[in-house]
């Protein structure tokens, strides 16, 4: 038998667990690609994100075989200890780290290989965490770890794996000209069963649905549903609440408001494609997405887009796929909305079917697969 190179992948959160939403779907889909290639161990924690408890009728502190990986569930007590003993084998071709900012499960670990030295090359996601929109969140906290991290030479000596060119642009920006950056698309699975929905003038359903927090702006979508009064325009929203507070200044502007709109709780992931495909349109005017796998999932659903320009997904409307719209613009965003709420069920077949085909074109376009493979072994 021929041994496969070993990746080590530290996540704050995997399956089981769900909220953290897009960064549990990329590293799934990395492993569910590239078992075959490599020998995947992810070290994550006992729960999903913001969770008191942990998995139920799980084992923790021991890896643990699956299909296509080996995972370790660390409790809070046994996690420093474990990591410590795992990096001391020093028997990882590659060492991933799918977050820039998380103390327990980057920050730690990246000082015990340096303490250790550890030779296993050293590869962080930052996941978009470095984008304008999510720097304008906890600002000042964020500057200083940046200016701090830079200063010292924390990241000097790692690869930093990009989805795109503007993430790439966002990390020159932060640690210098000179740092190693890989740029490689998120892999994407499809998983197609194309369906049609009635779509008649004067109606129009449309859906929210991500993690509820200020990145992702929900309040924006909730102001310009007020400047929109229109029957039978619905919104619908999906997600984990990560923000109590926020979600609370949103369920207040949606009771004042008389707002067309309910909130359904939380999606599996194996909720998430039948439940899209039953909407006409996403409405997601996000701060910012690296990616965006809410994005890819609601075209896999055959669901229309409008969204922000905060996205790589751009120049929607050329392709007939939907609108991305700078958030400057409200005026623009309300006009969309009147567009689509007027339109019959032949105009809109035609964006759901324009959907469809391509996402299809797109994910094999961007050969993400073979991409991502040549990452782990250069």
């Amino acid at each position: 038998m021929i041994n496969k190179p070993k990746i080590l992948i530290f996540i704050d959160w995997f399956t089981p667990g769900f909220k953290a939403g897009g960064p549990i779907k990329s590293i799934s889909n990395i492993v569910n690609s590239l078992y075959h290639e490599f020998d995947f161990y992810i070290i994550t924690s006992d729960r999903d994100i913001d969770d008191k408890t942990p998995y139920k009728n799980q084992q923790f502190n021991q890896w643990i075989k699956k299909t296509n990986y080996h995972i370790v569930y660390l409790s809070e007590i046994e996690r420093k200890l474990f990591v410590s003993e795992t990096l001391e084998k020093n028997e990882y071709s590659k060492i991933y780290f799918n977050s820039l900012y998380s103390k327990n499960y980057t920050l730690e670990p990246i000082q015990l290989i340096k303490k250790l030295k550890v030779t296993s090359g050293v590869i962080i996601a930052p996941r978009g965490m470095l984008g304008k929109g999510a720097l304008k969140i906890k600002p000042i906290k964020k500057k200083v770890f940046l200016i701090l991290t830079k200063n010292i030479g924390f990241f000097k000596e790692v690869t930093w794996h990009a989805t795109d060119r503007e993430e790439s642009k966002d990390i020159k920006k932060a640690f210098g000209k000179k740092s190693q950056i890989i740029t490689t698309p998120n892999i994407s699975i499809l998983n197609f069963d194309k369906k049609e929905i009635s779509k008649t003038k004067n109606e129009l359903q449309l859906v929210f649905f991500s993690r509820i927090s200020p990145k992702k702006n929900l309040f924006y979508t909730l102001e310009i549903l007020k400047k929109i009064d229109l029957q039978n325009l619905t919104l619908t929203i999906y997600g984990t609440l990560e923000d109590e507070n926020y979600w609370k200044k949103c369920q207040e502007f949606i009771t004042e408001n008389k707002l067309n709109v309910q909130y359904l709780g939380e999606l599996n992931p194996n909720q998430v494609n039948n439940t899209l495909s039953n909407y006409h349109l996403l409405f997601f005017p996000t701060l910012h997405e690296n990616y965006g796998h809410v994005i890819v999932e609601a075209l896999t659903a055959g669901c229309g887009l409008i969204i922000s320009t905060n996205t790589p997904w751009r120049a929607l409307n050329r392709i007939n796929v939907g609108w991305d719209i700078n958030l400057t613009d409200s005026n623009k965003f309300i006009e969309v909305i009147k567009g689509c709420y007027n339109m019959n069920q032949e105009e809109y077949n035609t964006i759901r079917n324009n959907c469809y085909e391509f996402i299809k074109t797109e994910i094999e376009k961007q050969n993400a697969v073979e991409l991502t493979k040549k990452m782990f072994l250069q």
